[in-house]
């Protein structure tokens, strides 16, 4: 066993050989504790072309321990003064190595040959050979519990890559590990007895809702895992199919009849009956008050209550009470008084002094459009309020705010939502490794519940970004003096028109942030998330939540809210400056913001072959609320993972 000092390289020479110099930069008097000054010299140094390491030259001769500094951690260093001509002595730590110019931790492995480790117990200066069975990294993902057998190192487990998805194809390759191509077209099967026709869409089994339709109006049909298609009773009104009957109702799934329709038209010149087929049947009575089925003594005016004498057809009239209809819309309320109809004059004043307003008693009131009269747009700040063509316009100049923005910010180049809860698609947003989301296609407790529409959302976000259509703009603010500290803030953004020229998906741009998301009386961000750099990895975690555009189409465009932001990525920096980023932003949103938001987009606004009610009924029964946002223990919102990386901006203003 060598000791564990530092192996003699240069003892007794005017100056240290050129193997020597590069270990300790040593002069003549330098030493090894504990070896005598003619102690032979090595003839030569190994040295790992994979170590990079530095060394402060020693000095000829020392006076104290700190004129022998040699900057490495693993050894101590010391003058020795009991010499006649005082030098460096240097001695290496207990349970360290120092082999080929480098320190070395226990268990540390030789570059390009891991069955020879630091094993500071056997040899503190030298690689010692790892005894068979001894454990060791072979540097393959696939194979687990590597050991040494005769100098080799062995992975005797084969890691199983099969993660039990139909819709991907599982293989192992030793850099990467296990990789899960995603399958689309396949047929599959989701396991859901509500679903059918399924196929695979990008790695994920989906099926569409099982119909359950019985064609009865008093059941309501459902889909249950458990029972499959139910047809439960309805108490609702319902139609059995005969005219001669009415007020039918549904009773034990059934359609009951209520009871017998009379017809009765309220016309006494007619006579009411009801036929099976055709239904109600007016026929015209035999009376000297009638003509046919007409009354002969109408005179057509509301107000009056029209008489006949039933023996000889006299008409006689009386006046009426009671509301009518003048059929004025310049009046409201009209009723009858002394046999006329009429009302009381429609206020049609709006309380716009840039209209004029008037009442025609066919389209009853309009409002014209004004310019010139004087006017207040109710902003104590603006001047010179006046009336432009029906709206009250000002100069509002002295009414913004001017905000204090950080010139250091990244433009977000692609968006994309992370398919699937895996790594890389999505954040740990509930801090619980053991629950993910979506749960049949996740591992590692990523959430990612709304992974499920990135097959039909990300071409359209894709193209939204590319087309400026959706502009996102990151700002980094210092924390205090330290660099690493950072507050990242989010804005919608717009090209500054000092680069007009600038490529905004490749350049270095001047932008402009817009103010939605700033408060309108401080300029305060709205958006923000305290956030650290370790590294090139920064980490951000903030309250706020930020307005985003879900887009399914061009003409499909979900406003969703992302609340509980967090941002985890990676960053380079020059000059102070964070000059690019990538990550993934994570969030949740309320599934039933995102229900009601699909429900609002215009029937045609889904390419085919995609149409309201199926997404509607893919994200019901596929998305499932995962994230409790108020801490309450209800989970009242869903998780999303957006991919995305960001090129350099620079912010110089917001937008007006």
């Amino acid at each position: 066993m060598r000791p564990a000092t530092l192996p003699l390289r240069a003892a007794g020479l005017a100056a240290c050989g050129l193997a020597f110099a590069s270990l300790v930069g040593c002069t003549d008097g330098a030493r090894i504790a504990g070896e005598p000054d003619s102690a032979p010299i090595e003839d030569t140094v190994e040295v790992d072309s994979t170590s990079v390491d530095t060394w402060t030259p020693a000095p000829a001769t020392c006076a104290t321990d700190a004129d022998c500094d040699d900057s490495r951690l693993c050894t101590v260093d010391r003058c020795d003064l009991t010499a006649v001509s005082p030098h460096c002595v240097w001695e290496i730590v207990p349970d360290t190595c120092f082999i080929n110019n480098v320190c070395r931790v226990p268990g540390e492995a030789r570059p390009e040959d891991p069955c020879r480790q630091c094993d500071p117990t056997q040899d503190a200066s030298g690689w010692t050979v790892v005894a068979d069975g001894g454990s060791c990294d072979d540097h393959d993902l696939c194979t687990d519990g590597s050991r040494c057998f005769g100098g080799a190192c062995i992975g005797d487990a084969v890691v199983s890559c099969d993660d039990g998805e139909a819709c991907t194809v599982d293989s192992c390759t030793a850099a990467l590990g296990c990789v899960h191509e995603h399958l689309n077209g396949d047929v599959c099967d989701d396991g859901l007895r509500c679903t059918g026709e399924d196929r695979c869409e990008r790695g994920t089994c989906v099926g569409a809702p099982e119909s359950c339709d019985d064609g009865n109006p008093c059941t309501v049909d459902v889909c249950t895992e458990d029972g499959g298609c139910q047809h439960l009773p309805a108490e609702v009104a319902c139609e059995d199919g005969d005219p001669c009957t009415v007020g039918d109702s549904c009773r034990d799934g059934v359609c009951v009849s209520g009871g017998p329709n009379a017809c009765d038209d309220e016309n006494f010149c007619t006579v009411d009956t009801c036929h099976a087929v055709v239904g109600c049947v007016h026929l015209p009575t035999s009376s000297p008050c009638c003509i046919g089925a007409v009354e002969a003594c109408d005179d057509g005016n509301p107000c009056t209550a029209d008489l006949c004498d039933p023996l000889t057809g006299e008409c006689a009239t009386e006046p009426a009470e009671g509301p009518c209809d003048d059929h004025n819309a310049c009046t409201v309320d009209d009723v009858c008084v002394d046999a006329v109809c009429g009302g009381r004059v429609r206020d049609c004043s709006d309380g716009d002094p840039c209209t004029e307003d008037s009442c025609s008693p066919n389209a009853g009131c309009g409002y014209s459009p004004l310019t010139g009269p004087a006017c207040d747009d109710g902003l104590a700040c603006s001047v010179g309020d006046a009336c432009l063509d029906g709206a009250c316009v000002a100069d509002t100049s002295a009414c913004l705010c001017t905000p204090v923005l950080s010139d250091d910010g990244a433009k977000l180049v692609t968006l994309a939502i992370g398919d699937g809860g895996y790594v890389g698609e999505g954040l740990d947003l509930d801090d619980d490794p053991s629950t993910c989301a979506p749960s049949a296609t996740c591992d590692s407790g990523i959430n990612n519940s709304l992974g499920i529409i990135a097959s039909f959302a990300n071409d359209s976000i894709a193209d939204a970004v590319a087309g400026g259509d959706l502009s996102l703009i990151a700002m980094f603010s210092p924390r205090g003096a330290d660099p690493d500290q950072i507050t990242l803030s989010m804005f919608a953004a717009e090209l500054s028109p000092t680069t007009p020229d600038c490529d905004p998906q490749t350049g270095t741009c001047d932008w402009l942030v817009k103010r939605d998301l700033l408060d309108p009386e401080t300029c305060v961000p709205l958006v923000t998330m305290p956030g650290t750099i370790d590294g090139n990895v920064l980490t951000a975690i903030g309250d706020a939540a930020l307005p985003f555009e879900m887009r399914l189409s061009a003409d499909a465009v979900i406003e969703i809210t992302i609340g509980s932001l967090r941002v985890v990525g990676t960053v380079t920096r020059s000059g102070g400056r964070i000059t690019g980023m990538q990550g993934i932003l994570a969030g949740a949103v309320p599934k039933e913001q995102l229900l009601v938001g699909i429900g609002l987009l215009p029937d045609d606004s889904l390419p085919p072959p995609l149409d309201k009610p199926t997404v509607l009924g893919l994200v019901d029964a596929l998305v499932t609320n995962d994230i409790d946002t108020t801490g309450n223990g209800s989970e009242d919102s869903a998780s999303i993972g957006i991919k995305f990386t960001a090129i350099d901006g620079h912010i110089v203003g917001a937008a007006d």
